[in-house]
């Protein structure tokens, strides 16, 4: 089976993300699932692999292009034009420079499909709960026009803020509500080839009850949606768990109150909707913890593992409806149908 080729951005090089990348990448079993290959600068990155205690030094192979990777290894592309320096705990001119370096590279690889998977350590664009700037960069990047949405990931649990739409006339309120609609479609989508779920169980948390209406429609044409749920209800009793996803409406105070309440060692951000898979740890930059090796690198190692199992789950998907059977028809009469596998598509 083909390695999953996983990019990783360093974020912030005076923050804890290169920190975060070493002490992932000391894992050996890594090695058996995916390719990584770091855009960053090598002085840099060996500066922060100092920092850390490891039992065994990281196989890096540190390169000029990624036209140049090779599997069983670490790669490391010098990805900055140029040479940064770290200074650890500050924000520097040069630090943003590096940061949007890495990040441009690893989208240029991707895009002559070089690398599968993009995973992102914190820096400056947001890598939050609640900032987009990360995923928005990536999308208009890479000029996806497909509707896409930003998952907070705890293990098996998936939330996801509905935007609000607002309406003034009767007209916009059956706008609203057909891109309500057409956004739970795209959702259960995603779900499906991303994630894997045949027909993914949703619940919806909202204080809208006029949102029945368009819950019961989707309910008619196939869709597996629970709620509207009152939001304190829902996560005292630990609802949640019941669930392949939980969307919040509105109610964000608890979203924060849900999301708190995980553990942030498993809490990693994922962008769907896009051809390629974005993952992140929910961490900041850690300016206060930079360069002291303090850094759970937890949070970032199941980012990685979250993108290659995405990334499996699409080939999987995409594998099965490839080439889907024609329905047949055959009367209730007749018992002498066959069927003929060997005959190509018009």
């Amino acid at each position: 089976m083909k390695l999953t080729r996983v990019g990783i951005t360093h974020g912030d090089i005076n923050g804890i993300g290169l920190e975060l990348i070493a002490k992932a990448l000391a894992a050996p079993e890594l090695m058996e699932f995916c390719t990584p290959v770091v855009f960053s600068d090598g002085d840099c990155f060996m500066q922060a692999a100092r920092l850390i205690d490891i039992e065994q030094p990281i196989p890096l192979e540190v390169i000029a292009s990624a036209q140049e990777i090779m599997d069983g290894r670490v790669n490391l592309v010098n990805a900055c034009k140029e040479k940064p320096h770290i200074e650890w705990g500050k924000q520097t001119e040069a630090s943003l420079k590096a940061e949007a370096d890495s990040l441009n590279a690893a989208i240029e690889a991707f895009k002559a499909g070089i690398i599968d998977v993009l995973v992102c350590a914190p820096g400056q664009l947001d890598n939050n709960a609640d900032g987009h700037s990360l995923s928005d960069f990536v999308r208009r990047a890479i000029e996806s026009e497909q509707k896409g949405f930003d998952w907070i990931l705890n293990n098996r649990l998936r939330i996801l803020q509905l935007q609000p739409l607002e309406f003034t006339t009767e007209l916009g309120e059956g706008i609203v509500k057909e891109a309500f609609k057409t956004d739970m479609k795209s959702i259960v989508a995603q779900l499906r080839e991303d994630f894997g779920f045949i027909k993914p169980r949703i619940a919806i948390v909202s204080g809208k009850q006029d949102i029945a209406s368009s819950l019961n429609e989707l309910r008619d044409d196939g869709l597996v949606i629970f709620g509207p749920f009152a939001a304190d209800e829902f996560i005292e009793k630990g609802l949640f768990e019941h669930y392949d996803a939980v969307l919040f409406q509105e109610e964000e105070e608890a979203r924060h109150k849900l999301i708190a309440s995980l553990s942030p060692d498993n809490t990693i951000g994922f962008a769907s909707g896009m051809p390629l898979i974005l993952t992140y740890p929910i961490q900041n930059v850690g300016y206060d913890m930079a360069g002291k090796s303090m850094a759970d690198a937890t949070a970032m190692r199941n980012a990685i593992y979250a993108s290659i199992d995405t990334c499996r789950s699409r080939r999987s998907y995409n594998e099965a409806t490839r080439k889907p059977l024609e329905k047949q028809w055959v009367p209730k009469c007749r018992d002498d149908f066959k069927l003929d596998l060997t005959k190509e598509d018009n």
